[in-house]
C-alpha cells in the first residue's frame, strides 16, 4: 500500500527501545541515511546549532561506559542509605549502549536572542531558551529513531548516561557550552540476523 500516512503508522507502531544487540556491524551507507533523515528535523529558529557525533570505536565507548559507572559511583556516594541501592539498580542500565556497533550522539548549542536583549537576567526566559532548544533536540532525535526503524535498525533514546555529560563531552571533544542530547546506540537486536 503507498498511502505515506498508513507506512509512518505502520514505522511509529514497530518502534521499540532495543538494549541488546548483535556483533553484525552496520553498513555506513545506513548510518548515512539515518543522519541524512536527522537534517530534515524542524529546529528552533530554523537555527542548525546541533551536529551528529557518531561513534563506532569500541575504544571509545569502553570510555564512555566508564565515564558513566564513574559518575554513577559518585552520586551514589552523596545518597541517602534508603535511596542508594535503588538508584544503583536503575543505573545499570545507563550503559547498555556500550554493545552497539553504533553510538549516534547529538549536541547542540542553546542561543539566547531574548536574553541578549534584557538589560538584566531573568531566570524564566534563560528557562524557556533553554527549554526550546531542548525540545529541539528531541525532534532531531526522534527523526534518527523512526529512520532506524526504517532500516530494521534497533535504537534507544538514552538519558541516562548524560549523568556523565561533562566527561563525556571532553572525551568526544565537544565544546563546553555545547550540551548532549541523548546517546542513542543503533544496531541490530540479538534477536535479528
Amino acid at each position: 500500500m503507498d498511502d505515506p500516512y498508513f507506512q509512518l503508522q505502520q514505522l511509529a507502531a514497530a518502534r521499540q527501545s532495543t538494549r541488546t544487540y548483535s556483533d553484525k556491524p552496520v553498513a555506513q551507507e545506513d548510518i548515512d541515511k539515518i543522519i541524512a533523515i536527522a537534517q530534515t528535523s524542524p529546529y528552533a529558529s530554523r537555527k542548525k546549532n546541533w551536529k551528529i557525533h557518531t561513534i563506532t570505536s569500541d575504544e571509545t565507548k569502553k570510555q564512555l561506559a566508564q565515564a558513566v559507572k564513574d559518575e554513577v559511583q559518585t552520586y551514589s556516594k552523596k545518597m541517602r542509605d534508603d535511596y542508594r541501592a535503588g538508584f544503583l539498580e536503575y543505573a545499570q542500565n545507563f550503559d547498555f549502549f556500550r554493545s552497539a556497533p553504533v553510538l549516534l550522539i547529538p549536541d547542540f548549542r542553546v542561543v539566547k536572542p531574548v536574553s541578549m536583549m534584557l538589560d538584566a537576567t531573568v531566570p524564566e526566559i534563560e528557562q524557556w531558551e533553554r527549554d526550546t532548544y531542548v525540545k529541539s533536540i528531541s525532534s532531531v532525535i526522534t527523526m534518527i529513531l523512526l529512520a532506524a526503524q526504517s532500516l530494521d535498525l534497533g535504537a534507544c533514546y538514552m538519558t541516562g548516561p548524560l549523568i556523565a555529560e561533562s566527561k563525556i563531552k571532553q572525551i568526544l571533544n565537544i565544546k563546553p557550552n555545547n550540551s548532549i542530547g541523548a546517546i542513542i546506540p543503533i544496531g541490530y537486536g540479538d534477536n535479528k540476523s
